[in-house]
């Protein structure tokens, strides 16, 4: 494997620094655990929407020259409004899932990778046998069905494996979406939407000579996490966005397993923030820039 160096990124993205994992590798061989049998589908449970969310192995551009190997979520709406499902262009991270308040969601996730897996629903309110835990992973071949109402107000939440010591590779990997839930207090309030509402995926990843994802296995990264020499913005490493002269809203994740960000404007416009991983604060805030750990959302 190359040796990787300093991560140095003109632009929106200036800084980075160490930060705690969302699931470096255990040190280690961990205890078995006991498993629970995949949930299968109620028929007492009337969805307002229902998707398929398929985990699978696939290739794609990331880099000039040789296809990356990947493992992504593959989305199907099978009820609801088309927005409930939405691909990010030219991306292989997970489609865009879009709920409202108070909606029945019905999640059928099917397993077509080499190991076993689990989806976790970063943020939301959801009762124990929907929330992904470990001791749900379904094995290669199996679908583990999920039934929850959408209780959380407004905001933009994180979808990813839970799989017990595979969480770190499986979303360095690819295994990872964005989740943004609306509400009626929200929509009142007339924010920028449509084509002017920007999703923003931020994930930090190395490459061999051969254009495939390299991950380090040294002790720094199994205590500390794993940083990339590149950053990718929506699962691509050219990220570029026409923009008009009008107000937009950046929603964003940072999506990598361990690195902190310090987000401003390269040419130090001051950001206006109006929301964090709760929603929508009670009042614009404006900052200079601003850190965002893994795992955690900012909306601009």
């Amino acid at each position: 494997m190359k040796r990787f160096r300093p991560l140095s990124r003109r632009g929106f993205l200036i800084g980075a620094g160490a930060a705690a994992t969302i699931g470096a590798p255990a040190l280690g061989q961990g205890h078995a655990m006991r498993r629970i049998a995949p949930n299968r589908a109620s028929d007492s449970f009337t969805p307002d929407v229902e998707l398929e969310l398929i985990c699978k192995r696939d290739e794609t551009s990331i880099l000039t020259g040789k296809a990356t190997r990947v493992w992504r979520y593959v989305g199907n709406l099978i009820k609801g409004p088309p927005s409930a499902l939405t691909a990010l262009p030219d991306a292989y991270l997970g489609p865009l899932l879009r709920f409202t308040k108070g909606q029945k969601v019905r999640i059928r996730l099917r397993n077509e990778l080499p190991e076993e897996t689990i989806t976790h629903w970063h943020g939301l309110h959801v009762p124990m046998l929907m929330d992904g835990h470990p001791t749900a992973a379904i094995n290669p071949g199996e679908t583990y069905v999920y039934e929850f109402e959408i209780r959380n107000r407004a905001g933009m939440y994180f979808y990813h494996p839970h799989t017990h010591e595979k969480t770190a590779t499986q979303v360095y990997r690819g295994l990872a979406g964005a989740i943004i839930v609306e509400d009626e207090e929200e929509r009142a309030l007339g924010l920028p939407s449509g084509e002017f509402e920007i999703p923003l995926v931020i994930q930090d990843r190395s490459f061999d000579d051969d254009n495939q994802l390299a991950y380090g296995d040294g002790m720094h990264a199994s205590m500390f996490g794993f940083y990339g020499d590149r950053v990718l913005v929506n699962g691509r490493s050219d990220f570029t966005l026409d923009v008009a002269s009008r107000a937009y809203r950046l929603r964003i994740l940072n999506g990598s397993n361990a690195r902190i960000y310090k987000l401003c404007w390269d040419d130090r416009t001051p950001l206006t923030v109006i929301g964090v991983d709760g929603g929508l604060l009670e009042k614009a805030e404006t900052r200079p820039y601003v850190m965002l750990a893994p795992a955690e959302r900012v909306d601009l």
